[in-house]
């Protein structure tokens, strides 16, 4: 039994193949697979843009202009101090008092001697015409009136001055004043800032400072204020200071309040406007032979193309040498090398 049940399968299977081998004579078509492994690259075209290009500053507030207050008696005490920290201010306002003795007994001395040499040229003024004296005494009795005089007027003055008043209008800024003290005319005694007018003064590097113009915009970020401020530049110094390497910049801030002397500021100063191809910063390559960006053909081959950065500027990038209808690789272009084919996912 089991021996007929086994020729029957025998005869079956060789049916099958006979039908298999010889049901059709044409080739059948091959099957093609899509080859596994195919790196995919975000692509992008370049497009023209317009960037400002910026360089970044930092720096402090400071006055406009400084108008340093300084005793004009020297060696007098200061008896009293009338502005503190922070006054506005006015042309002529009192600041503080000196001490007027010694001055007062100078101004006594200078009256008396005056009076004297007065009263001796009246004395030989009047008897010239008689001959009892010469022209020469009269002459010199004059001249000492004279002097003395001056002398007089001098003495008055520095009365006057034992007041120490403002000499400008604007926000009093610093004070070195303390009652007791002894006045220097060496030393401010306050210092004002003109008119209240606080801008800022940024250190930019020499290697950058002769491109920075006056009226440049600049956007400043000062601490303690919300937001970033619209700024424009003043002036650019003409010296570069030995200790940091750098031109002081002054850019000018329109009607701020609230503004502190010393105070930190960060700015982005405007320099040049270029307007050409962009690209993802991404996308920008470097090797021995320069800088370039990988291309890819209509067979999704990709290609060395190279460029020239113009700016790069946050994420992206101004080039020359590229055209609107290449296709450049955005992304993962560390991963691919020239020749390599890939697949393309359009960027967004």
């Amino acid at each position: 039994m089991k021996r007929k049940v086994f020729l029957a399968v025998a005869v079956l299977g060789a049916v099958a193949y006979a039908g298999i081998s010889f049901s059709n004579d044409e080739p059948r078509p091959e099957r093609r697979v899509a080859p596994s492994g195919v790196l995919s690259v975000t692509v992008t075209t370049p497009h023209e843009e317009r960037v400002v290009e910026r360089i970044g500053a930092t720096g402090t507030l400071v006055p406009r202009e400084d108008v340093a207050v300084v005793a004009e008696v020297a060696n007098a005490r200061i008896l009293s101090v009338s502005a503190e920290v922070g006054d506005h201010v006015r042309k002529g306002d009192t600041l503080a008092a000196l001490d007027t003795e010694g001055v007062r007994l100078q101004v006594a001395q200078m009256e008396a001697e005056y009076a004297k040499a007065r009263d001796e040229f009246a004395r030989v003024d009047s008897i010239r015409d008689t001959g009892a004296v010469s022209k020469g005494l009269v002459t010199e009795k004059k001249n000492a009136v004279d002097a003395i005089k001056a002398k007089l007027e001098e003495a008055r003055l520095a009365m006057r001055r034992t007041v120490v008043t403002a000499p400008e209008s604007g926000i009093l800024f610093e004070r070195r004043a303390t009652v007791g003290g002894l006045a220097n005319t060496s030393e401010a005694l306050f210092r004002i800032a003109r008119n209240g007018e606080i801008e800022a003064e940024l250190r930019v590097p020499e290697n950058s400072a002769n491109r920075v113009s006056p009226m440049a915009a600049v956007s400043l970020s000062i601490a303690g204020m919300p937001g970033p401020m619209p700024g424009t530049v003043r002036l650019v110094s003409p010296r570069i200071d030995a200790s940091d390497r750098a031109a002081a910049v002054r850019v000018s801030i329109p009607g701020k309040d609230g503004l502190k002397v010393g105070g930190y500021v960060h700015g982005d100063i405007a320099l040049t406007t270029v307007t050409a191809p962009a690209v993802p910063v991404t996308a920008i390559q470097r090797d021995a032979a320069g800088t370039f960006v990988w291309t890819v053909g209509a067979e999704g081959r990709i290609a060395r193309h190279p460029v020239t950065l113009l700016l790069q500027n946050d994420d992206v990038a101004l080039v020359a040498g590229v055209t609107p209808e290449l296709r450049v690789v955005a992304r993962a272009g560390s991963l691919v090398r020239s020749g390599d084919v890939v697949k393309l996912v359009e960027a967004r």
